[in-house]
């Protein structure tokens, strides 16, 4: 049996066993039982991008999405990158749910060879889907399982999942040389070795060929001369081939160095930057819907700010991956002082359908229109905080919904300090 597959079977069965307690006799919250879970019926217009803008922000994209390549020494200092060690002086627990010795974090720390941060300097791609971590192993860390929130899937050694064919800079291999600490475009940390391939001025040229596509399904299968190179997921980017009828992928040699192959053309690829229609934002929110949460991207699965991500990638627009960052992106406006009622008319009055994040601390959330003179959003969110006993518990949702600004206030046990709307920040519109 396989170590991921025995790390699944035990996430499965540590799952059920406890979401027993918390989960109210499988009975859906209201805003899913009498919201339809269709994105975007709720808003009567959309309001498009201008060619001019739309070119802008594509350009904008394209900088960020290769910036790895474009540097010379890592844009982070030593401080900023080892943040991680602070989990060495904190009580947190394995996958086995036993607390981790201070013996397993010195050997590990040790490994992760910090002396010679930023003395590699190579730059590379990933040659397929893998993942960046806090520390170069693939144990997992949590804090206090029996806590609220603090057990599955908060794995605090999951930093993101990282897609096929993105540029990344190696700033300093593990000591045992099967990590790599790498920054991309969005996100840094550990990542295998086995996953990127080194790169030459050759390659970065034959790839940022200016002609780029991306993916809009998940699970899309790509072939390479009819044979199965394996799936990829939506927002994933494809340079177009020059001269085959296909896109380019980065594959590897025996010496780890990166070359181009070509896999076959997909009808699930668009060129990077569909235009902000009705169609395009049904497409894309269609294929969000309904997807399971995965906090960092663990098990392949996005949480809240790679689903934000993931919708605004295909037009072109970039977001930075954690929500503290998103909040940030276009014009900002602060609703913190605001009353309940305040701030759900001024969502309305002032948000923009599709184009406006709503934020609170550690959750971001797209308004999608109105109903009954409430707000609605798209977001991918892990459960309803509910009180039973004097103890705070989730009510499992666990995927990406249409709901209110209160999901689950309809509840008998429904926590009302946990009100979602209660904890809005702000709001941004990105284009602007």
């Amino acid at each position: 049996m396989s170590i991921f597959f025995s790390v699944l079977v035990f996430f499965s069965i540590f799952f059920s066993s406890c979401a027993s307690k918390y989960e109210k006799s499988g009975v859906p919250i209201y805003d899913l039982s009498h919201l339809k879970q269709i994105p975007y019926i709720y808003t009567r217009k959309i309001q498009g991008i201008t060619y001019q803008k739309q070119t802008r922000l594509k350009n904008e994209f394209l900088w960020q999405f290769f910036r790895p390549w474009n540097i010379e020494s890592s844009t982070y200092t030593l401080k900023e990158v080892t943040w991680g060690n602070l989990y060495s002086h904190m009580k947190v627990y394995s996958e086995n749910l036993r607390p981790i010795s201070k013996k397993w974090f010195i050997k590990v720390i040790n490994n992760s060879n910090f002396s010679n941060f930023d003395t590699f300097r190579k730059k590379a791609i990933t040659t397929s889907d893998s993942y960046l971590k806090v520390f170069p192993t693939i144990a997992k860390i949590f804090k206090n399982p029996k806590k609220d929130g603090e057990g599955f899937p908060f794995d605090y050694n999951q930093n993101s999942a990282i897609k096929i064919n993105t540029p990344i800079f190696i700033t300093h291999l593990s000591k045992d040389k099967l990590w790599a600490f790498v920054q991309s475009s969005v996100a840094l940390g550990w990542m295998p070795v086995k996953d990127l391939a080194y790169v030459d001025s050759d390659f970065i040229k034959a790839f940022e060929n200016g002609d780029y596509y991306i993916c809009l399904k998940d699970n899309t299968k790509i072939y390479k001369n009819g044979y199965l190179q394996g799936s990829i997921s939506m927002g994933t980017i494809f340079p177009k081939a020059k001269y085959h009828r296909g896109f380019v992928a980065a594959g590897k040699n025996y010496r780890n160095q990166a070359h181009l192959k070509i896999i076959d053309f997909s009808k699930n690829f668009e060129k990077l930057g569909i235009k902000f229609d009705y169609n395009n934002i049904k497409k894309v929110s269609d294929e969000l819907i309904g997807r399971k949460y995965g906090w960092g991207g663990i098990l392949g699965n996005r949480d809240c700010s790679s689903t934000m991500k993931d919708f605004f990638a295909p037009f072109g627009i970039f977001l930075p991956r954690n929500s503290a960052s998103q909040k940030n992106i276009g014009k900002v406006y602060d609703v913190s002082h605001f009353t309940n009622n305040q701030k759900m008319k001024f969502i309305i009055k002032y948000g923009v359908a599709f184009k406006t994040l709503v934020y609170l601390k550690g959750h971001i959330m797209l308004y999608i229109g109105s109903k009954n003179s409430e707000p609605l959003v798209l977001h991918d969110m892990w459960g309803v905080k509910v009180i039973k006993d004097g103890k705070v518990f989730r009510k499992i949702i666990g995927k990406t919904i249409v709901s209110t600004l209160h999901p689950g206030s309809e509840l008998d046990n429904y926590y009302n300090k946990g009100s979602i709307l209660s904890k809005v920040l702000s709001i941004n519109i990105v284009d602007e």
